[in-house]
Formats: C-alpha cells, structure tokens, sequence
C-alpha cells in the first residue's frame, strides 16, 4: 500500500471490460452441381470452416465480416464417391454502449451447427449456424478527477493512497497465407491412391517462445484424406467394385511472427485458418500411387495479452480543505497462463443397419462448452460431433451422425480464486470400430486455454475540493493528543485530523510500521508549515 503526494503520482490507465454479448446468426445457402460433377444420390456429410473474419468498432456499433466454406460429401447413383465446395460471405453487428477512448474489441465467431437439404439431385440447401461472442475493453484513467480550482500547493496538499494493480493489455498480431507443399505417403497397410476425394484439416497450435521483437510458434495440422483405391486387377472395371479409404497425417507448422514491445510473459491465444487446397496422388520410386501431395496456405492469428502495472486510488483527502470522493467498483483482468492437454474421450451409438459392415471415414469435431475450477482442477466439459462413413461392399454408402460428452481435466494455476478460462478444442485423432449392432468411437481431443485472473474493488474516481471550507480552525488547540482505536492507521488518524502520514511521524518519532497508544496531533500555522507543541 503506498501513500504520497500529487507530485509522486503517475497517470495510469488500465483496461476495463465494458461490453459483451453472445449473439447468434444464421445464414441460408442454395448450392447448384456444377457440370462437372456426377448427380447426388445421397448426402452423407456436410461440414463448414470460418475462412474469413473481420470486426471493427463504429461508434456505438461493434460490426463484423466474413467468409465460410461449406464442404459436403456424397454418393453418386453408380457408387462413387464425390465432395464438393462453396463460399459463402457473412456480417452483422451488435449495438454496444459504455465505450469511450481507447478500446480493445475480443471477438471470436465460430460454427454451432450445419445441416444441409438435397432439393434434387443437382441443388441442395444449406443452413450454418453462427455463434458470435463480442467483447469491448476500454482504457479508464486511474487517477482521480479533480472538482474545484486548484491552485499546485493546493494539488500538493491533496493525499492519495494507492495500491499496485497489475491489469492485462492486449495486443494483436499475425502472419498471413504462408504456403505449405506437403507429400503424405501412405502407411504399408493401405491400398494405392486412385483419386483424392476429400481432405479435412484441423489445425493447432501449443507452443510459443517470446524475444525481443516476435513470437515463435509450432504446432501441427491434422489432415484427414478420403480416396478412392486403386482396383486389383482382378476386380476388373466392375462399378460396384469401386472401393475407398482413408487415413490421417499431422503436418508440423511453425514460424516466426513480428510482435514489438509484448514483455517477458505475455499469455498467448491462437486461432489458425486454412486457405485454398490443392491435392493429388503421387509416385513412388515403384511407379505406385501411394503419395499425397497437399499445397496449401495457412494464417496465423494471435490474440497477446501482457500485463502492465498500473496504481489504484483507494483513498484521498486535502489537508487544506473539506473534501468528499466519490468511489466506484472497478472491474479489470490480470493474465494469468496459456496452456494445453490431451484427453482421450470414447463413445458409441448404434449402427441402425448392420449390413453396412465397413468404416470408410471417421472425422470428428470437438467443443468445450464449460469449465470450473474444482480443488486444484480445472475440469472442461463439452461435447463432440462424430461422424462416421459406412459401406456395405457392393457401392452403397450411409453416414452415422452421433454426439459424445467429453470431459477433460489438468491442474488448475495456483492461489487463483475468481478465474475466467477462454478454452478451444480440437480432435487430432479420431478412430471408430464396429462391435456388433454398435459404432465405438475413440478421440483424442486437445485443449488449448488461457486464465484470466478476474479482479472488483472500490477506488476513488473524482474528488470534490471546497476551497470556502479550510479543514482546520484558527482557533486549534496548540496541544492536541489523540488516542487510536483498535484497527486505526496512521492513515486514518492524518486524514481525521487534516495532516500526513510524514508529519505524524516526524511529530511523534516513529515509523510507518508503529502506532502507540497515544500520538501527537502536529499543529499547522498559517504558512503550511506544521508545529510541534510540548
């Protein structure tokens, strides 16, 4: 707690949360076949991936922008299997209030459910839900405002009592469509590559190293890969002998990202987007088609968040004058830790119709829709989407949608009482099987999180000075003693008694830390100067 004068005051800020909202937006799609493609004979999957996203605040409206691409999968009349893709632009805004000066926007917008509706066999329908959370902070000066004309010794008798508060500000940078070339070869066990029907991505990231003047990261992404085989020779050119598979890969992703004046340990939180894929299968030394060649880029967007230490005014008063202050709840966050675990999660559904006996594709989606401190865990719950692909051998596919509960815990931060925890989870892995008249399903799903450490007290936000009302009389005793009550400071008696902490001190010879049963009042004369009567 330190006490002092105006002229050993800083001006500080610190960043006050003062708008947030979760909204909901959905947006209807038609989607016609181009000609190149064969007609739908059954829907089997459709997912959605945000490609695009901008936000910006306009006056008293937070407005923001995107764009999403849809990817469905499906089977053709023959027993072929096809995908296909499509952009669509989304916007909106929300109305916000309280904002004033400098502000940071927290914005984040992700998918809440997809489904699609085949309207014939060459156009189908789309509806993606969105869920949209926006936070506004914005930067509140710490120091009190001052009511009344003040002359500099008048400011020099006003007496603050402050206390450190460490608040987090945030920070913003990114790296944009760094292109990867990567060749995916097959494990032993899998049949050739005659075609590639569909990659699916997932990317993360769970590592970070601060310098001077950037940030470096790694992480991975999880590439899932549909294709069709390549026929054995002695299934000849038989429509229904057409077979599919799949497997997964991670591709190490890492970079360096320009980021100036971030401090020594800033709380770090990513978000990756994958751009435009371009696939196709390769050959070996052999002659076999048994590489995957992926050429795509990918951006890099981190949200910095680095703490700064300001100075809280919890008390003041003039030694000169009648004052009153005015007090007010102040809200702000102090970071805490980025961090990540792995969980495995299993769940099964039922299978509906049994002669559909072998797993083509299995993919999966993972989100954390609570977290709570529990002792010293903390414990995210959410829930999976999986969806598994199924054939029956003769060119007939279906899919199986189900959702799993998933719980995940590790070790919550140390002495944290009141925390906020933003979570985000991805599955790097996702396996199923059938047993019997069941789909069993594997995942391994990771949690990337950051704490926040949430913070409410009173400080003074303005002072009223009368300057018609000095604080002592001229009629003062010359000799006033005063007895302290139980739990009084040396602060509470100078601010009683119109004088300061220094000068009780050097009245009575003692230091901050003592308080005896009975202290000298110093006497102030007219010129400001303080007296001690004996």
């Amino acid at each position: 707690m330190a006490m002092h004068s105006k002229e050993n005051q800083r001006g500080n800020t610190i960043l006050v949360k003062t708008f947030e909202d979760t909204s909901h937006n959905e947006i209807s799609a038609e989607y016609n076949l181009p000609d190149y493609l064969p007609d739908i004979n059954r829907l089997l999957k459709v997912s959605a991936k945000i490609t695009e996203n901008a936000h910006f605040l306009s006056g008293d409206v937070l407005e923001y922008d995107g764009k999403l691409k849809c990817t469905i999968l499906y089977a053709t009349g023959d027993g072929d299997l096809k995908s296909a893709e499509f952009e669509r632009d989304f916007s909106g805004n929300m109305s916000v209030s309280g904002t004033s000066g400098d502000c940071d926007i927290r914005f984040d917008a992700d998918i809440e459910t997809v489904s699609c509706r085949l309207m014939n066999p060459r156009k189908l329908t789309a509806k993606i839900k969105l869920v949209l959370k926006g936070e506004v902070y914005c930067s509140v000066i710490t120091t009190p405002n001052i009511v009344g004309k003040l002359s500099a010794a008048d400011e020099r008798a006003l007496q603050y009592r402050t206390h450190a508060a460490v608040g987090v500000e945030m920070k913003q940078a990114q790296e944009l469509a760094t292109p990867i070339s990567e060749d995916l070869e097959l494990d032993a066990s899998l049949p050739s590559i005659d075609e590639i029907i569909a990659v699916e991505t997932e990317p993360y990231i769970t590592e970070f190293r601060v310098s001077d003047s950037n940030i470096s990261y790694k992480g991975e992404i999880v590439a899932e890969i549909l294709y069709r085989v390549v026929p054995e020779e002695n299934e000849g050119a038989e429509k229904s002998a057409m077979k599919f598979a799949s497997f997964s890969a991670r591709i190490p992703i890492a970079g360096e990202i320009p980021a100036e004046g971030i401090g020594e340990h800033p709380v770090i939180r990513a978000s990756v987007q994958i751009g435009a894929m371009e696939s196709r299968p390769q050959q070996n030394a052999f002659g076999e088609n048994r590489t995957a060649e992926l050429d795509f880029d990918y951006s890099v967007y981190l949200d910095v968040f680095c703490n700064a230490e300001t100075e809280i005014t919890t008390d003041m008063y003039s030694t000169d004058y009648e004052s009153d202050c005015e007090e007010e709840n102040l809200s702000y966050e102090t970071a805490l830790c980025a961090k990540a675990f792995n969980f495995s999660a299993d769940g099964n559904a039922a299978r509906e119709d049994t002669d559909f006996d072998r797993i083509v594709m299995t993919t999966a989606t993972a989100a954390i829709e609570k977290t709570e401190k529990q002792g010293n865990k903390l414990v995210f719950t959410g829930t999976a989407n999986v969806s598994v692909v199924l054939t029956n051998g003769e060119g007939i596919y279906l899919s199986r949608t189900f959702p799993m509960p998933l719980k995940g815990e590790t070790d919550a931060p140390r002495s944290v009482f009141d925390c906020a925890v933003d979570a985000r989870a991805c599955v790097v892995s996702a396996i199923s099987k059938l047993d019997g008249d069941q789909i069993r399903a594997n995942l391994e799903v990771l949690v990337s999180y950051t704490v926040t450490e949430q913070h409410t007290e009173p400080r003074i936000r303005q002072i009223s000075v009368y300057k018609d009302r000095p604080a002592r009389s001229e009629k003062a005793p010359s000799l006033m003693l005063c007895y302290p009550s139980f739990g009084e400071t040396l602060w509470d008696v100078a601010k009683k008694y119109s004088t300061t902490v220094s000068e009780l001190m050097a009245a009575n010879g003692i230091s901050a830390e003592n308080m005896p049963a009975v202290l000298v009042i110093p006497r102030r004369v007219g010129n400001g100067e303080n007296r001690r009567v004996l």
